[in-house]
């Protein structure tokens, strides 16, 4: 029997559809061999195709038990299937940049898969094994208004200011408070001395992880905001909140790590 799943609205419990249900339950028996056809099969009509529902399932027992091979068959198939839908969706000619927004949506999906478990909502994947195309709808919808606010603001990450570190404390006690405080005071000596590996480590970051931390806690930019007009961290990197969040814990856990290296 799969994994009940955790998520709730108003209350109740998010079920699978009986039919998925019964899919699922007898995907997890198949053969890597029988699986692997299964997945071949593309007309929905099929008895033998598999529902993207049942996917998603496999995706994130084959991450939660660590069985690569699962994940490196299955993961394809199910991107390839939406980027098929966003080529539709997001046509070349009806959206502007069309190639690169398709991209962005399935880089937000994948990003769901690694962060599956974990952050602010690690059962955010519930819904997809319920209603996969509502779900990815909604996916889709989201992008495409953060393109338009994008497009109609003109905001470009690349306006930023320039990472330019005058001080800063030579301990990562709470990654980020302490961050926010050094910009807070001005620079004495012993901070210059220590400056240089501290800035080396802070660049040294993935440049979106580094866009937030210096967003959020050099800059003062809230996470996000309700407010559609308010620029925020999420606005001027084009992405949602919940992608600021796990982009700045991604970062403390590093900038920890360098702190134990002092």
């Amino acid at each position: 029997m799969a994994r009940p799943l955790k998520t709730e609205s108003d209350g109740v419990l998010y079920a699978r559809p009986p039919s998925v249900e019964t899919q699922i339950d007898q995907a997890v028996q198949l053969s890597a061999t029988d699986l692997r056809r299964r997945l071949l099969i593309t007309d929905r009509n099929d008895p033998g195709h598999l529902r993207s529902e049942c996917l998603v399932h496999l995706v994130r027992e084959g991450r939660r038990s660590g069985n690569q091979a699962l994940m490196t068959a299955v993961l394809p198939i199910l991107l390839g299937r939406c980027e098929a839908n966003l080529r539709v969706t997001v046509a070349d000619g009806a959206i502007p940049d069309a190639a690169n927004l398709r991209q962005e949506i399935l880089d937000d999906l994948t990003e769901l898969f690694v962060m599956d478990g974990s952050g602010d909502f690690p059962d955010e994947l519930d819904f997809y094994e319920c209603k996969f195309n509502k779900a990815f709808r909604a996916l889709r919808i989201d992008a495409i208004r953060r393109a338009e606010r994008r497009n109609k603001r003109s905001i470009e990450v690349a306006e930023m200011p320039e990472l330019e570190v005058k001080s800063m404390p030579d301990a990562f006690e709470d990654a980020f408070a302490r961050v926010s405080d050094a910009f807070r005071v001005l620079p004495t000596q012993e901070w210059d001395a220590d400056r240089e590996p501290i800035l080396q480590a802070i660049e040294a970051l993935p440049p979106d992880e580094r866009d937030a931390v210096v967003l959020v806690h050099v800059l003062g930019y809230k996470e996000e905001s309700d407010n559609p007009e308010e620029e925020t961290a999420a606005t001027r990197c084009n992405c949602t909140g919940r992608t600021i969040r796990n982009r700045l814990t991604r970062a403390a856990a590093k900038l920890s790590r360098f702190k134990e290296d002092l």
